[in-house]
């Protein structure tokens, strides 16, 4: 890995735009990066973009949102940029410190990766949307809306349904919303996470969302979520940490 672009999936899906950096830019800078790594891979099949800035061991948003999907996908190029399988790291949308485990499988491009979000405080409130039960968990950096309930994969369908709940529950100003649908099967939970981060306004129905399985298995109690591309996530909760683990792909070197 030593191009300075890579696109990576989680899960086989939410694929992760990543740009190196030499250095850290100012708020508004990346914003405007991200609008223009934005236009040039989104034929690529990016969901979300980010900057990674080896020399200061952070990882930005180009909205300073949160994202767990992306937070392990930099955790590949900055264990490849030093060398090393155990690391730690800072990231927009969490003031804690991310410590991640990356394991590369023989694939080249095919890797394991656990991020531990240290002190990472997650709130759970019941609210109503749409007219139903819903709830709401607080993550800081993103906020989600869990509906059990069917979902249409219709984007004509979700996306105004999407906009309608993030109005009703005043989360227009947050700098990122997801509504994530959910449905029970004996005792797997499937989850169909919408998206909207507010800075670049980008609007994705999320082949995987690591975030919104962090959601999904606080309010449930299940570990192992199924996401829309039918492959696992895996969440486990202690007093110290929030924990992530899946596969990851490193699908574009740029």
């Amino acid at each position: 890995m030593t191009n300075g672009r890579y696109i990576i999936t989680a899960a086989g899906g939410n694929a992760t735009a990543i740009q190196v950096l030499q250095h850290a830019l100012a708020r508004a800078n990346y914003e405007d990066q991200g609008r223009q790594l934005q236009a040039e891979t989104d034929p690529l099949g990016a969901e979300q973009y980010g900057f990674l800035i080896p020399e200061d061991n952070h990882f930005e948003m180009a909205s300073g949102e949160f994202c767990g999907n992306a937070a392990r996908a930099a955790a590949i190029v900055l264990a490849n940029v030093n060398g090393q399988n155990h690391l730690t790291f800072t990231m927009s949308g969490f003031s804690g410190k991310v410590e991640a485990n990356v394991d590369h499988y023989s694939d080249n491009h095919l890797y394991r990766v656990n991020c531990a979000f240290q002190g990472m405080e997650v709130k759970v409130t019941p609210v109503t949307a749409n007219g139903q039960p819903a709830t709401l968990v607080d993550l800081g950096g993103i906020v989600h809306v869990v509906i059990e309930g069917e979902f249409s994969a219709k984007e004509e369908i979700y996306k105004p349904l999407h906009r309608k709940i993030t109005e009703e529950l005043d989360l227009t100003q947050r700098d990122a919303v997801g509504v994530v649908w959910i449905t029970k099967s004996g005792s797997s939970v499937i989850m169909h996470p919408v998206v909207w981060v507010r800075a670049i306004d980008s609007f994705f129905y999320e082949g995987s969302c690591g975030s919104g399985t962090i959601a999904v298995g606080k309010i449930t109690g299940v570990q192992d979520i199924v996401q829309p591309t039918g492959k696992i996530i895996s969440v486990r909760f202690t007093p110290q940490a929030v924990n992530l683990e899946s596969e990851m792909e490193v699908t574009h070197g740029l």
